[in-house]
């Protein structure tokens, strides 16, 4: 579960810092940042889960900071459109392309 985690964080810092370096050079991003903040909500969502069960019954516990971790990574979720209107950002403007070729 740690292993999982660790590659799913990796995988989300290497597409920020790449559509940060398009973005850098120019480059309209749109569909390379909601492809980010999607995965990377959804992926933090995934950790912490794995970080609970990891705990136990005590993951649940408010002495943990695995349980504050739990509670707000939730609004990842939300905050910024959630992951189905990442989704819609992303279908729209994949159509818009092909409809410009």
């Amino acid at each position: 579960m740690l292993a999982d985690s660790r590659a799913e964080a990796y995988a989300a810092r290497c597409m920020v810092e790449e559509t940060a370096r398009r973005r850098d050079a120019g480059r309209n991003v749109t569909i390379e940042a909601s492809c980010c903040k999607m995965f990377a909500s959804e992926m933090v969502g995934r950790v912490a889960d794995r970080a609970v069960q990891i705990h136990g019954g005590a993951g649940y516990m408010a002495e943990y900071g695995v349980e504050r971790f739990y509670r707000d990574v939730r609004l990842f979720r939300i905050y910024e459109g959630t992951t189905q209107i990442q989704q819609l950002v992303i279908a729209r403007n994949m159509l818009k392309e092909i409809a410009q070729e």
